[in-house]
């Protein structure tokens, strides 16, 4: 699970921080907030990966629009409370579960990590028991899997779809047409081959076939954006 470590001189990050607390405050949209009662109204439960590459932003302005809900490898449930606050309480009518390329948890899941503090080998073992259900449905050996890690970054969106769609508090949502659930995988790394940053959809309340989805025309811009890699 290691990776590069970068030094930041810490003198330097802290005045940087003070300047984006100083942008938060002085663009803080009181009025909009004031109109909303000081109360919370999100659009949308977004569960992602807790990687910094990924951040919540890509939907655009976060406040009081996006409730997110993050962990390694995008887990639901590492993380169902949070889901189902924003679900059930909140109410948002849009789900999104975003996974993306070249995912440490994925990757690590798929590897030995006995040896990592016992926390972290808790919400691994999750991500590992999602990958292995996902290749359990394509038929095939975790341990011996043929996917790329991409693909089963998308495998694992899928099996967390399938988790919400199965939930006895979130199905009757989505039957009722109250709820709608997206997955994405965010491209870091140009792995399907139209630049770096580019957004998929590759799931919508299960549908997972890419010429389905792009007929989906409630949907709006995510129809057009359905792309899978090729199996």
């Amino acid at each position: 699970m290691s990776h590069e470590v970068v030094k930041f001189d810490l003198v330097s990050l802290l005045s940087s921080l003070g300047e984006s607390l100083a942008e938060f405050e002085n663009g803080f949209p009181l009025d909009d907030f004031a109109k909303g009662h000081y109360q919370q109204h999100p659009f949308v439960t977004l569960l992602t990966c807790c990687d910094s590459r990924v951040p919540p932003s890509m939907l655009g302005d976060t406040f009081n629009r996006v409730f997110c809900v993050e962990n390694i490898g995008n887990q639901v449930k590492n993380s169902e409370g949070s889901v189902l606050y924003g679900l059930l309480h909140l109410q948002t009518p849009l789900m999104i579960v975003a996974g993306h390329t070249e995912c440490g948890a994925i990757k690590a899941a798929t590897s030995d990590f006995a040896s990592e503090p016992s926390a972290l080998v808790n919400e691994l073992t999750t991500v590992k028991s999602s990958l292995d259900q996902a290749c359990s449905g394509i038929k095939v050996d975790l341990a011996t899997a043929s996917p790329t890690q991409v693909q089963l970054s998308e495998l694992n969106v899928d099996v967390q779809i399938d988790l919400l769609l199965n939930h006895a508090e979130i199905a009757p949502l989505v039957q009722r047409q109250s709820l709608q659930i997206i997955g994405v995988m965010v491209d870091l790394h140009n792995f399907y081959g139209e630049g770096y940053g580019k957004v998929y959809t590759v799931n919508v309340n299960g549908e997972k076939d890419v010429e389905a989805i792009k007929q989906m025309d409630k949907i709006g811009v995510f129809a057009a954006k359905a792309k899978r890699l090729p199996k």
